[in-house]
């Protein structure tokens, strides 16, 4: 009797997908595994599918086939995840970080320079970034962890860290530097030398300690660009010294203007004038200017406009070199003094006399501090043995506009 002849098998003639918006088909299609002209095999398919689903840039996936001219055509539908975070590279010394970004786009077919907040997508950059290292013969390991700018900013960063080897700076050079004096930078620059070169606090300490020399100077639009490290490597094995250079884009530096106030009453146009410190003609200073917005909103918690808002709105005149600022403001209720309490020790329940604000008195929101570091203090300290906590609670109440304070001791 013949023995039955085997039916052949067919392959994959198309693979397509549907529903991406971020990335390509052709990302999809790469970072399933699949191929056309393979095999169709319909676990494999299925292994595909829950591949695009574990690396977390998909919440759905799902997949059908049909037969297409004697082989099977597949085709995916796919829902992307609704969150992804940039990928930052913290200390790869080595190159730029558009290489990076390059060489890893290279190993995983669904990177673009931001991953899921889960699944494996992450940790599959960072198998590419140690064999970035590995290819290049450098002993180190990837570590991942979330960075934020603030505590709460749920726009967080996946930031890779190598591990392992010794990156410490040993200068730090400026370029396109033409309106101020450069050794003003390369003296804010001295604490940097000689510490672990790390992109986040290098970024973090440019803005902080840089940014300002200029801004004191009228440069109120100045850009500075991401360090860019350079490492070189001496005689010890896995030690690199590092020379680190920030490219500056200067703009230029404007005269004062003028302040066009609207919405105040509390406040006259001529004492925000003078709690803003600027006078037309002069350099425009944005350290000075800091402080009078910060002084103008003291001023208004002072008369009780406890929610007064300012929204500084510049118009740069560069023709003219000057800047202007229209400022709308937002006074809100004046509150007043309500209920006040003070305890938790002998010394602060007797201080309660001496809060000085009424209720009924428009609430002052400067005085609590000024309570505590002219009276609660002091009497502590008279006091001696084991200074306590101060806790402080300020409840406004927005329906009649009153304030309660509460000042306890633990």
């Amino acid at each position: 009797m013949p023995s039955a002849q085997t039916k052949p098998v067919p392959n994959i003639s198309e693979i397509h997908s549907s529903g991406q918006k971020r990335y390509t088909e052709s990302q999809v299609i790469a970072a399933s595994g699949l191929q056309a002209g393979q095999a169709f095999d319909v676990d494999a398919i299925q292994v595909a599918a829950q591949k695009l689903g574990q690396s977390g840039a998909f919440e759905e996936v799902q997949f059908k086939y049909r037969p297409d001219g004697g082989q099977m055509r597949v085709d995916f539908a796919v829902k992307e995840a609704p969150k992804f975070h940039r990928c930052t590279f913290d200390n790869f010394i080595w190159t730029s970080a558009k290489e990076i970004e390059t060489f890893v786009r290279g190993e995983v077919p669904l990177f673009d320079g931001f991953a899921p907040e889960g699944g494996e997508l992450p940790d599959d950059v960072s198998r590419a970034l140690e064999h970035f290292l590995k290819q290049r013969g450098i002993t180190g390991s990837v570590e991942r962890t979330r960075y934020a700018k603030s505590v709460g900013d749920r726009n967080w960063d996946h930031l890779y860290a190598v591990n392992g080897p010794a990156m410490k700076v040993q200068s730090v050079a400026f370029e396109g530097v033409k309106g101020i004096d450069e050794k003003l930078l390369e003296k804010e620059a001295e604490p940097l030398i000689g510490r672990s070169y790390s992109f986040v606090e290098f970024r973090k300490y440019a803005d902080a300690s840089f940014v300002p020399i200029y801004r004191e100077r009228g440069f109120l639009r100045i850009n500075i660009g991401n360090p860019a490290p350079n490492s070189v490597r001496p005689t010890t094995p896995n030690e690199y010294a590092v020379q680190v250079s920030f490219p500056m884009e200067e703009g230029m530096a404007y005269d004062w203007g003028a302040a066009a106030w609207t919405g105040n009453q509390a406040e006259s146009t001529a004492e925000l004038d003078a709690l803003l410190g600027m006078k037309q003609g002069q350099l425009a200073n944005g350290k000075k200017l800091d402080a009078g917005w910060e002084a103008i909103q003291t001023a208004y918690g002072r008369k009780g406009y406890l929610e007064a808002k300012l929204d500084p709105k510049v118009v740069y005149d560069d023709a003219g070199h000057r800047v202007q600022y229209q400022v709308p403001i937002v006074e809100g209720p004046q509150y007043r003094m309500g209920e006040f309490s003070i305890g938790g020790s002998p010394e602060a329940t007797s201080l309660k006399g001496k809060w000085k604000l009424k209720a009924g008195d428009v609430y002052d929101a400067s005085y609590l501090q000024e309570f505590i570091k002219t009276q609660l203090r002091p009497a502590l300290a008279v006091a001696g043995g084991r200074t306590p906590k101060i806790q402080t609670s300020i409840q406004p109440d927005r329906t009649v506009h009153t304030v309660a304070v509460s000042i306890q001791m633990q």
